[in-house]
Formats: structure tokens, C-alpha cells, sequence
């Protein structure tokens, strides 16, 4: 019998970046990076959600093989209804390439992410192979459970009680969690780390107290849940008493010409750009150019794209909803708007860009956040030190 490798982890996501040039699950291949350099054997199982994709590739020195449920090219959220043909493939396919992977590289933990749908293939192979597993709850797959009494929510109960542990976004997911009977034992709260460049393109931000034009920036992707309509209805109430505001948009997906097409007819076209889809390693500088970061989710769980702007020191707008409350103190290191009112968040905007002090207050506090508790060496010990606890990466 093979030994295992003792510092041998198998990421089971259900995003990471398709191809050379994907942004999706970014995040996860960063860590996945960073952990290679601490020594980590790290070996992925993704799906393949499009024909580009290959099966097998090494990317950054990180094996990564992905198995087929037939997505032509679309991802589950595209849905409108659940594909259970698909969702039937994806679990037979994915069960069967993680056992695969887990003998190839000699893996002895599996590293979850996203306990929806990925979660249940990782406890039902850890358990076959007696293996420990950890699921990291980013914040769909939560709030996708939570939303309903029935099958699924038995179904994510089942993944947490399974797990060997839990990593989850934030601190009303833990009491969440707790309410649901997890032992707070076995959570830790951790979310996705934040790359360093850009605190220190924030660092060098200055703040004029008659500066104009200002510049704001969404950057969230152009889907129903984030909501971005409610920015653009909010942009001819801001011109109207900031006419020099400039506003980006960067991002792709379905409602892009919907929102293009909304742009137009509110006759705001000359003040917007619509950048499409960033390069995550250009958004540092694009952030340093804003003054304002404005984010519309209808829901999230912690946003990186959030805990980013505040390491930049653009100051934040964002809606009022659970997960950016742990964050943002309304008129502290933020605004915190409805999310459905325009009105309002154009109030606020034209608040922010009308107050220096302000604006200077948060940027100073949000990076002291960042410096504590986001950057990715911050978040990089923390992992180390759950793969210890499983006797991983530790002397045995």
C-alpha cells in the first residue's frame, strides 16, 4: 500500500479558473499558490463548465483536473430552474475524479470549498477513504441553504456535521451554524485573504478636500443578484449635483446590455464606462483611481471585492445587508444604503464626495482592518493551523 504524502491536500471547489485567462475562483487559486509555497502538495477537482477547458493541466505548479456533467458553457447560478439531469452528473463524475485524485497524489485531506454542491462529494469520499475533510462556507452556498427547510438544508446540515471542519466567512454564519446544532468547535471564522499590493497602493492614496472629478467604482459582475441597475438609477441624481463625477462599471455577465441599454435612456452614456471584465491583477490600480467603491448585492456572504476596496482605501457604499454590516459601521468606515432605493444611494454618494474628513477617517481605519485581519499571510497561518490540528503539515 502507498503511503500518504503527509503535506498532501486536495482542493474540491466548485469554481476555479477555467483557462489561462478566467477570473473565476481567483481566490481559490491564490491560495492554492500560496499554500504550494509553504510546502503543500496541492492537487484540485473542479467541473469543466466549458469546451475550452482542458481535463488536465498543471497551472502555477497546481495539478488540476476537472470532470464533466455536459454545463455547455453555463454555470449552475444561470439556471432558472434546477438542472437535476446535470446535478445528477456532476455528483456521479465528481465523486468518481475525487477518489481518482485522491489515490493519484496521494492526498490525506480534502480542502472543500463551497459546501453547496461540492460539500457532499468531499464528506461521502472522506468518509470512504477516512480521510478528514474541511469545508470552507463561502456564502452562496450558505445562503442557498438557509433559505429553505426542506431536502437541502438537511442535505448542508448533514455536509457540516460530517466535516472534520468548518471555515466560514463571517461571524453571523458561525452563530448560524451554532443555532443549527454545529459545535463552535469546529468553526473558524476566515475569509479569503487580500493581496498586499493593495494596501500599498492605498497607502499612497491623497485626498484633496476640492478635488473633482470624482470617480466612482463598481466592480461587481453584471448579474441579477448584484443588483448593479439600482447604481446606474442612482447616477443622473448624483450628476445633478456633482455634474464632474465619473463612474466605472467593471464586470461581465447576462444583464450587461440591460444595464448598457439603461445607461442610454437615462442619457448618462458620457459619464460611464463599462470596462468589462478586469484582470484581477489590474485591479489594484484600478481601485487606487477610485474615490468610492459602490457595491449593490441583493445578498453576499464577505466580499472579497469589499475587503478589497477597503485595503485600497476607496471609501465604501455598500447595502445593507448582513454580511457587509460585520464590516462597514454606517457613517464610521462607510455608508451602508437600501437595496432598493436609489434616492438614497445617491444621497450618500454626493455625502461622501462632499466630506474629506470622512473619506480620510475610513480609508486610515479600513486599512488598519485589512493590516489585522485580511491580508493573505493572516489569512495563510490560520489554514496552516487547521491542517496541523488534522495532522497535516505537522510532525506525527
Amino acid at each position: 500500500m502507498e503511503i500518504m504524502k503527509k503535506n498532501s491536500i486536495l482542493f474540491l471547489t466548485n469554481t476555479y479558473p477555467d483557462f489561462e485567462s478566467s477570473y473565476r475562483g481567483i481566490f481559490i487559486k491564490k491560495m492554492a499558490i500560496l499554500l504550494k509555497d509553504e510546502g503543500y502538495d496541492i492537487s484540485v477537482v473542479t467541473p469543466k463548465i466549458y469546451g475550452r477547458s482542458h481535463y488536465f493541466e498543471e497551472q502555477n505548479r497546481i495539478k488540476v483536473y476537472r470532470f464533466s456533467f455536459f454545463a455547455r458553457d453555463k454555470l449552475l447560478i444561470e439556471h432558472k430552474k434546477i438542472p437535476y439531469l446535470r446535478m445528477i452528473l456532476y455528483y456521479i463524475t465528481g465523486f468518481f475524479l475525487t477518489i481518482y485524485a485522491m489515490f493519484k497524489n496521494r492526498c490525506n485531506l480534502i480542502h472543500v470549498h463551497w459546501a453547496i454542491p461540492t460539500g457532499l462529494i468531499g464528506v461521502l469520499v472522506g468518509s470512504l477513504l477516512k480521510k478528514p475533510v474541511i469545508v470552507t462556507i463561502h456564502g452562496s452556498d450558505f445562503r442557498m441553504a438557509m433559505a429553505t427547510s426542506g431536502f437541502l438544508k438537511k442535505v448542508f446540515v448533514y455536509i457540516c456535521n460530517k466535516a472534520s471542519h468548518l471555515n466560514c466567512v463571517s461571524e453571523v454564519q458561525k452563530n448560524e451554524l451554532e443555532q443549527l446544532g454545529i459545535s463552535n468547535k469546529k468553526i473558524t471564522i476566515l475569509p479569503m485573504g487580500v493581496d498586499g499590493t493593495f494596501l500599498e497602493k492605498g497607502k499612497y492614496r491623497k485626498i484633496e478636500s476640492n478635488y473633482r472629478p470624482f470617480t466612482i467604482l463598481s466592480n461587481r459582475n453584471l448579474l441579477p443578484i448584484y443588483n448593479v441597475s439600482l447604481l446606474i438609477r442612482a447616477i443622473p441624481m448624483v450628476l445633478k449635483e456633482e455634474p464632474d463625477t465619473k463612474f466605472l462599471i467593471a464586470g461581465e455577465g447576462s444583464e450587461k446590455e440591460v444595464l448598457e441599454r439603461e445607461a442610454k435612456d437615462l442619457n448618462i452614456h458620457s459619464h460611464i464606462k463599462f470596462l468589462g471584465r478586469v484582470p484581477h491583477e489590474e485591479m489594484p490600480n484600478l481601485l487606487a483611481r477610485a474615490n468610492i467603491y459602490v457595491s449593490t448585492s441583493l445578498h453576499d456572504g464577505t466580499s472579497v471585492s469589499l475587503l478589497e476596496a477597503m485595503a485600497a482605501g476607496a471609501f465604501p457604499i455598500v447595502t445593507d445587508i448582513t454580511s457587509n454590516r460585520e464590516w462597514i459601521k454606517d457613517g464610521g468606515n462607510g455608508f451602508l444604503v437600501p437595496v432598493n432605493d436609489e434616492q438614497y444611494l445617491a444621497n450618500k454618494i454626493i455625502d461622501a464626495i462632499r466630506d474629506k474628513g470622512l473619506l480620510e477617517k475610513a480609508r486610515k481605519e479600513n486599512q488598519s482592518i485589512s493590516e489585522e485581519k485580511t491580508l493573505w499571510p493572516v489569512c495563510i497561518k490560520k489554514i496552516k493551523k487547521i491542517y496541523e490540528d488534522q495532522k497535516v503539515g505537522s510532525e506525527i
